[in-house]
């Protein structure tokens, strides 16, 4: 794993976690720990790679949604297989 995509998702797990109430501290730290390890040149990247998690988690939660028509649909192939087993 690149370095930029660890430090996204470092960051994305701390924020997914703890919500955005410590999201500003979170950032400070991050620009601290990039100026100490001299990885300041890979905040774009590490933007980038979060903006990748943030749209794969929204992604995943639109998937993950039940319309009223798929719920219709799974009552009707319930009843079909009940309806084929006992014949």
């Amino acid at each position: 794993m690149k370095i930029a995509a660890t430090y996204a998702r470092a960051l994305f797990d701390l924020i997914e976690n703890d919500g955005s109430k410590k999201a500003a501290t979170y950032l400070s730290n991050l620009d601290g720990v990039l100026k100490r390890r001299g990885h300041q040149r890979l905040l774009p990247q590490i933007f980038n790679q979060y903006q990748r998690l943030e749209l794969s988690k929204q992604r995943s939660e639109k998937q993950q949604e039940v319309t009223p028509e798929q719920e219709r649909t799974r009552h009707l192939l319930e009843l079909y297989r009940k309806l084929t087993q006992t014949v």
